[in-house]
């Protein structure tokens, strides 16, 4: 069965991002309408956000769907639903689960050999050590053993209060971060805009793009790094529109 067969056809002819007639729980003033109708959220909820320009993104992707509507290609909406119908009544959940993170996270756990590896991991890893110790003034615990580390209380107590504190938009940015990086700093660096989309998904996957260029990449490998490369793009763009207001 072909996508254009399982896809909802498009129902509408215009699209516009508009002030929304009442906060919604997530803290919206904004949403966006299809010829005149507010979006709702998978569980019916209004789909209502903090500022105009992440109301705007998601009106180009409403915009932007041709015959039918893809899903896959409208990560902001995505995520619009995400924190109304998930973060928003589970929010400290989220938090807890992110929290966890901290003690294995990628960052710490370094390869002395080949040096190679280990001269890549620094390149890249260690500016977001020396970033997240000045941010947070917390000292993080880096490892060259495969047994897991324990990070001081007060690092772990310091960052969980960092995520806590990300209201449910930002918690939702972070949280997609976080888990395709596997790593909080990388999470909190890219959700703080102290690094870019490209420089988080060079950090999170050195590993592996050094395996890369010894044994070579298969096609599957290829297309899964590419979905994890877009998903960080996706994330950077809804977070500069968090921040544009």
């Amino acid at each position: 069965m072909s996508d254009a067969v399982t896809r909802r056809k498009r129902f509408y002819k215009a699209v516009e991002a508009a002030p929304s007639a009442g906060e919604g729980a997530a803290g919206g003033g904004w949403t966006v309408l299809l010829d005149g109708r507010g979006l709702r959220t998978p569980a019916k909820a209004p789909l209502a956000v903090p500022c105009r320009a992440l109301a705007q993104l998601i009106a180009d992707e409403w915009a932007a769907q041709e015959t039918h509507i893809a899903p896959e290609t409208m990560p902001a909406t995505k995520l619009a639903n995400v924190v109304i119908d998930r973060v928003v009544p589970h929010r400290a959940q989220i938090a807890a689960e992110l929290a966890g993170y901290i003690g294995t996270d990628l960052v710490c756990y370094r390869a002395d050999n080949p040096k190679e590896l280990a001269a890549i991991q620094a390149r890249h890893w260690d500016p977001l050590v020396d970033w997240a110790r000045t941010r947070y003034d917390i000292h993080l615990v880096t490892t060259t053993g495969l047994l897991a580390v324990d990070q001081p209380p007060a690092t772990v107590e310091r960052l969980s209060r960092a995520i806590e504190a990300a209201d449910p938009w930002r918690l939702a940015v972070l949280h997609g971060a976080v888990t395709t990086a596997g790593s909080v700093v990388i999470g909190l660096a890219l959700a703080e805009a102290w690094i870019d989309a490209s420089a988080a998904y060079d950090a999170a996957f050195a590993d592996e793009h050094f395996q890369i260029t010894r044994w070579g990449e298969d096609s599957e490998q290829a297309e899964r790094l590419a979905l994890l490369r877009r998903d960080l793009d996706d994330l950077a763009r809804i977070r500069d529109a968090l921040n544009a207001g």
